[in-house]
């Protein structure tokens, strides 16, 4: 999306003014982007998962304005746990703790102000920080009352209708995030070294959960990318795009409608695999 289509869907973009009445607040959809600042192989960029949030946001306020919606993306988080990439320079972890904070605190600041329509997307998924997002919707829960809809692609609802690549668990600067970031904004790739990727077959769900590892390099990613990036397109990155902005719309018409609001943690957002959800 560009800058001047973008502009009137970040809610940074508002004045106070704007949203001055309550029974406006009310009405208002509010979409937070999550993301990373993380090695994603020789050939994306750091800000891959704060990118992608950043455009399904985009995309889902436009989408909803087109419902009769009034909805604004706010700006995003690009600091989560990122214990998996720590080994590779330019990668910023945090803590869980902070991590769960800084979610938490941030909607219920929201809430407090009004606004009860709120729906976090998140494109890093690395297992803590998953159930780290699931832990501050819990908080806010308790602090407010108020649910918080989390668009876990991670769920089987949604996995099941994503690209094969995803579902194999290869989601790391693979095919799958490599033609997001190419549909989004194609100068950020490196196409030269993109080309020359050997395939990598790294089932990140394998190696996380059924062999407790924790590295990236542990799990045989010595460059930190898993997968096959060099068969990544921009057609394949516009049309996930298109998926995701529609399934955060699934979730916020749920949240709004009161059926959405029982969620099921995905595999990433338990302790534990699980088969079910």
């Amino acid at each position: 999306m560009t800058i001047l289509k973008s502009f009137p869907y970040m809610f940074g973009n508002l004045r106070w003014e704007d949203v001055s009445e309550a029974e406006d607040r009310q009405k208002v959809v509010l979409l937070l982007p999550l993301g990373s600042t993380e090695a994603h192989g020789p050939h994306a960029p750091l800000s891959t998962d704060t990118t992608i949030s950043m455009e399904v946001c985009l995309m889902s306020a436009e989408k909803l304005t087109g419902r009769s919606y009034r909805a604004f993306v706010l700006p995003p988080l690009a600091y989560a746990v990122t214990e998996c990439a720590s080994q590779f320079p330019g990668t910023i972890s945090i803590s869980p703790e902070v991590d769960t904070r800084l979610i938490s605190d941030i909607c219920l600041s929201l809430v407090g102000g009004g606004f009860k329509n709120i729906c976090i997307f998140n494109s890093h998924f690395e297992p803590v920080h998953v159930q780290c997002i699931y832990e501050a919707t819990d908080r806010v829960k308790e602090a407010s009352g108020v649910d918080i809809a989390f668009t876990d692609i991670t769920r089987k609802k949604y996995s099941s209708r994503l690209v094969d690549v995803f579902q194999m668990g290869e989601s790391h600067a693979d095919r799958y995030e490599t033609s997001l970031v190419m549909a989004i904004d194609p100068s950020l790739i490196d196409e030269e070294r993109r080309r020359t990727l050997p395939r990598l077959p790294v089932n990140l769900v394998e190696k996380l959960f059924e062999q407790g590892l924790s590295k990236f390099k542990e799990f045989g990613m010595p460059e930190a990318y898993c997968g096959d990036p060099a068969s990544a397109s921009v057609e394949e990155g516009q049309m996930i795009l298109e998926r995701l902005s529609d399934f955060v719309l699934e979730d916020v018409e749920g949240l709004i409608s009161g059926t959405g609001a029982q969620i099921h943690r995905g595999l990433y957002g338990r302790q534990k695999r699980e088969e079910g959800q």
